[in-house]
């Protein structure tokens, strides 16, 4: 476990669902399109920290600053879950909640990766963010794990109705329903990346990814190792394409695709700079893939985000579209069993790779 994390609870992880749960027991929230933190909260210090126990809080003053008058409101620490987005500058100082609908993970990109104090300060201001909070893990000296979700849920609203400011649009509360339909329909108008059903008795159990909370896809995103790049075509620079890949169940890095779309010109730049210092003679796939143009091989270390239109039986991307780099998983757990999808809300499944 990492020494940032220390004692901190490692995030819970919803399962891949196929329908949407009927019944009084299952309530409804909007799927995030941001960077999940565990946020360890009290008046003279803030750790936001990662999937990968990796402290984002340098990067994320305006977060920071809004948990320290938070704990400082409610003269308690801390432990939330919740969801860094990306926002509109405009809307700063909003009192409507953000959603996935205005949260594109690649406006985060900028802000993920910064170790400029400059350039982080100038960006809290022009590119800032929201945590959106939708669970407790402690509150003061008490430990919320064991208890129900409706209690937990219980102790954020009566947090945020304390403690809470309603015209810093830096921390929000989750949007949270019964009616999940009624959530769907909206995600779908909205183009969402999709929504996350919680059963109401259900525990919080850190490090597990358990079936009492489903995630349900509109869209596909998955994440995917850089094992490689191309030489770039005609005017194009740095990088023609990004080679793509995941480790199976024998720990094999298996290839799956390539992308080149999504970046901007200072993106390939950046990618390029990062991946030159990654560069090897031998392929890291299992079976190397051919080419057109000339490939370069990488150590796979590079964790990338991408949308795609399908995963096909072959088990290959189609129509991938590079979002953006993720330090907030660790390359090993990328695994082809991870990207068992369905195109969900048709019943047409694309490929069970479980």
């Amino acid at each position: 476990m990492s020494t940032t994390r220390s004692s901190l609870p490692e995030p819970m992880y919803a399962t891949l669902g196929h329908e949407l749960p009927r019944g009084p027991d299952w309530v409804f929230e909007p799927k995030y399109d941001g960077m999940r933190v565990i946020a360890d909260v009290t008046t003279r210090q803030v750790r936001l920290v990662t999937r990968n126990g990796k402290d984002k809080s340098t990067q994320f003053p305006e977060v920071v600053l809004a948990l320290r008058e938070l704990a400082r409101r409610a003269r308690r620490s801390l432990v939330l879950d919740g969801e860094i987005v990306a926002r509109a500058p405009r809307r700063r100082r909003a009192a409507t909640p953000v959603t996935s609908a205005g949260s594109e993970f690649q406006q985060l990109q900028g802000r993920m990766h910064l170790k400029d104090p400059d350039e982080i300060v100038r960006l809290a201001v022009e590119a800032p963010t929201t945590l959106v909070v939708f669970d407790m893990l402690r509150d003061g000296r008490t430990t919320m794990l064991t208890s129900p979700w409706t209690a937990r849920r219980a102790r954020l609203d009566a947090l945020f109705a304390q403690a809470g400011d309603p015209d810093d649009a830096t921390l929000r509360l989750s949007d949270a329903t019964a009616r999940g339909a009624a959530m769907l329909t909206r995600a779908r108008r909205a183009g969402w990346e999709g929504i996350i059903a919680k059963r109401t008795d259900a525990r919080y159990l850190p490090g597990a990814r358990a079936d009492s909370w489903l995630k349900l896809k509109l869209l596909y995103r998955a994440e995917f190792v850089v094992g490689g790049f191309t030489e770039p075509r005609n005017s194009r620079q740095h990088i023609g394409a990004l080679l793509l890949g995941a480790y199976d169940k024998h720990g094999d890095f298996v290839y799956v695709g390539h992308t080149g779309g999504g970046f901007t010109r200072e993106g390939l730049a950046a990618m390029h700079e990062r991946l030159a210092k990654l560069e090897r003679r031998t392929a890291p796939f299992v079976v190397a893939p051919r080419t057109n143009e000339q490939a370069h091989w990488v150590a796979p270390k590079v964790v990338v985000e991408v949308k795609f239109a399908e995963w096909t039986k072959e088990r290959l991307l189609r129509q991938p579209i590079f979002l953006g780099v993720r330090d907030d998983k660790a390359a090993r757990d990328v695994t082809i069993e991870g990207v068992s999808l369905q195109r969900w809300g048709t019943g047409e499944m694309t490929n069970d790779a479980a």
